[in-house]
């Protein structure tokens, strides 16, 4: 199996975040998306609701939130509960697999996190990796974090916690400059933590309509220029292609990951895609599996315009 970098303690769980500091480019869906795919090929994982707006718990799992007088994720960020991770944990449903889809859900006082973390605690940005180390051996495969819109304490808590990111994107300008922002600030935490550099994994683009415009075409093409590594930028190709689509919501509604809730659906198939990629670097799967999958076709393309339907 392979092992995790040096900055882990344990083969696995094998830690990713999903961050981009822009919202709305899809990250709780991608989390939540990505989770019950590897939930759906027998994997043990754990999502990490980091925002405070808890979409995740709330609008995608259809989770409550943690009673602020309970132990919950702020408290324990902060030092106000130093009990055992096993405590934060929402234990759900097992997968018809095999698998677990498991959840560490937000809290209202997550909203204080970013302030209290400065005044309280020494090493701020280790307070999450901390934390994770206290997972017993051998419970999950994978952690996905889903991050807060934005470049602050917690996305460094998110950066140094993960062994590999995955970045969702959208095909327009502001996204592209976000995305060169968030990688400056993945080379400055590496160089002030002294941290081995994270593995980028590549990028998801999302959220945006079919046909594309000609402006998202432009776009997309300088996405799909990413994959091909250039001086101080490394390689970013795209994983997979999730273009808007009312079974997102329709399965949040119905309480279900799209896997289970649509199987055969493009979606579905996005997401399995991003599966097979974090189960090879987690050493669960053969390299040969992502390899082996059918490339993606450039969407930039005028013949391109649709893929699957909603």
């Amino acid at each position: 199996m392979e092992s995790r970098p040096s900055h882990a303690a344990s083969p696995l769980p094998r830690i990713t975040a999903i961050l981009n500091q822009k919202g709305g480019v899809g990250k709780t869906g991608l989390t939540v998306g990505t989770g019950g795919a590897l939930a759906e090929r027998g994997r043990r994982v754990l999502l990490i609701d980091l925002d405070a707006q808890g979409h995740l718990t709330t609008e995608a799992l259809g989770e409550d939130e943690v009673d602020p007088d309970l132990p919950n994720l702020a408290h324990a960020l902060v030092g106000k509960y130093e009990g055992p991770v096993e405590d934060l944990i929402l234990r759900r449903k097992p997968h018809t697999s095999g698998g677990q889809l498991d959840l560490i859900p937000t809290s209202v006082a997550m909203f204080l996190v970013v302030r209290e973390l400065y005044g309280r605690t020494r090493m701020p940005e280790s307070r999450l990796a901390r934390l994770l180390e206290g997972l017993p051996e051998g419970t999950y495969d994978h952690v996905l974090i889903d991050c807060p819109p934005s470049l602050d304490i917690l996305t460094d808590n998110a950066l140094v916690a993960a062994d590999g990111l995955v970045i969702p994107v959208q095909p327009n300008n502001t996204s592209l400059r976000a995305l060169r922002l968030l990688i400056e600030q993945i080379a400055v935490i590496e160089e002030e933590m002294r941290l081995p550099r994270r593995e980028l994994y590549g990028l998801v683009p999302g959220i945006y309509r079919r046909p594309l415009s000609g402006i998202a075409k432009f776009k997309m093409e300088e996405l799909e220029g990413y994959g091909n590594p250039a001086p101080g930028i490394p390689a970013l190709p795209i994983l997979a292609h999730l273009p808007l689509a009312a079974v997102v919501e329709e399965a949040w509604l119905s309480g279900a990951t799209v896997v289970d809730y649509k199987p055969s659906h493009s979606i579905s198939d996005a997401y399995r895609r991003i599966a097979t990629r974090l189960d090879v670097a987690a050493g669960l799967s053969s390299e040969h599996e992502w390899t082996g999958l059918p490339p993606l076709e450039s969407l930039s393309a005028d013949a391109q315009n649709s893929q699957g339907s909603d």
